[in-house]
């Protein structure tokens, strides 16, 4: 395995274009979705507009997923986004994860997702939660299903359950269900991340068809079809963590572009310029090399996630990467709070909301350090 770059450029998806007119869209209205606790219509909407949906639905339905270079191209426009508003950018990640996740539905399944079109708003709660019953040509659903990012724009959610397995313990499913066979619930009530409206779903024995379930073993394992598009059949942990890490590299961009603005004008009481403090121009040059490590990172997983053989070791560094690339992402928003005194602190900062952001999103599952770490070493170390 090599550390060069995969010389792949972006796919030509109208993507990223079209990703400059969200954030623009989603920064006016970023403090008002951090107080809202979910994105303005508008901004939901300009999302599916601008291809978020349909960049990983399969060629088959008028999706770009077959598109040369497509993770890449989704990494540059998340973080574009996150530029604007994070929560914003999450929400465009989870539609590209979701629709990516539907593809291993049944044909008819997909069918019935995007039949009429690829431009389709999903969302999903991924744990395992509720009660699913197995009945002749499907199962039956019931319970509460948590953290469904984006679902009070979703025409479909898809949850996760426990089922038998043919052999051994339960096995985790996924089930897609249509917004009229569920409640959302305002639960959403975070720290950070506020406009992701990442509610809950409640579902009362609910019926869901054979076609429109799938194990979670062939979402991590890939498609083996040949003929299936490339980022279908890639390993889930290969790409995951990008759906995540990748707005908050925006966030931080425009933190410390705010942030630098705002301290080159900086007076202190003494009368002396702020930017005149050896500690703050430390804290910018350390932010901002902290915040090109991390795109570079981000941006080498994304390319060899498009373009390089798919290996056992290629899959387990791209993981620890992406909690590396966090890692660097919370030292360079953390020196940027705290070199901005107590006005930095206030409601209106987009420092504090950024700051309150990339902390929520280092707790994702995808990224937590110890366990990405240790899948890499245990690798590197020969122990499996």
């Amino acid at each position: 395995m090599t550390n060069a770059m995969p010389g792949t450029s972006p796919a030509d998806t109208g993507l990223a274009a079209a990703a400059g007119k969200v954030a623009e869209l989603a920064a006016e209205s970023a403090a008002a979705a951090d107080s809202a606790n979910r994105l303005s219509p508008p901004v939901a909407e300009a999302l599916v507009s601008a291809g978020f949906a349909r960049h990983l639905v399969g060629p088959k339905w008028g999706g770009t997923a077959a598109a040369p270079g497509a993770m890449r191209d989704l990494a540059r426009a998340l973080a574009v986004v996150g530029a604007g508003c994070m929560s914003a950018a999450w929400c465009g990640g989870v539609l590209a994860a979701v629709g990516r996740m539907c593809s291993h539905l049944p044909e008819e399944g997909q069918r019935e997702l995007w039949g009429d079109g690829p431009d389709v708003p999903l969302a999903g709660s991924l744990a395992p939660s509720g009660t699913v019953r197995e009945v002749p040509g499907g199962w039956r659903l019931s319970g509460t299903w948590d953290f469904a990012s984006g679902v009070d724009y979703a025409q479909w959610t898809m949850v996760g359950g426990l089922v038998r397995g043919a052999e051994g313990p339960p096995v985790l499913r996924h089930f897609v269900l249509p917004s009229s066979d569920y409640r959302v619930l305002g639960t959403w009530l975070n720290v950070g991340l506020r406009g992701t409206g990442s509610n809950s779903v409640v579902l009362d024995d609910v019926f869901v068809p054979a076609h429109r379930s799938f194990e979670h073993r062939s979402v991590l394992m890939g498609d083996p079809d040949p003929a299936a598009p490339r980022l279908h059949r890639v390993p889930l942990k290969l790409i995951n963590g990008l759906f995540f890490v990748a707005p908050g590299i925006g966030a931080v961009e425009g933190a410390l572009g705010a942030w630098t603005e705002w301290t080159a004008n900086r007076v202190e009481i003494t009368g002396a310029r702020t930017s005149s403090r050896p500690g703050v121009r430390l804290t910018l040059a350390r932010a901002a090399a902290g915040l090109d490590a991390a795109r570079l990172i981000v941006d080498r997983a994304a390319a060899e996630a498009d373009d390089a053989e798919v290996t056992p070791a290629l899959t387990l560094r791209a993981t620890r990467d992406y909690s590396t690339a966090v890692d660097l992402l919370l030292d360079s928003v953390n020196g940027l709070l705290r070199m901005s005194g107590a006005r930095g602190q206030a409601q209106s900062s987009p420092v504090q909301r950024v700051w309150r952001d990339v902390h929520c999103m280092a707790g994702h599952a995808a990224l937590q350090p110890d366990v990405n770490a240790d899948g890499w070493a245990k690798h590197a170390l020969g122990e499996e």
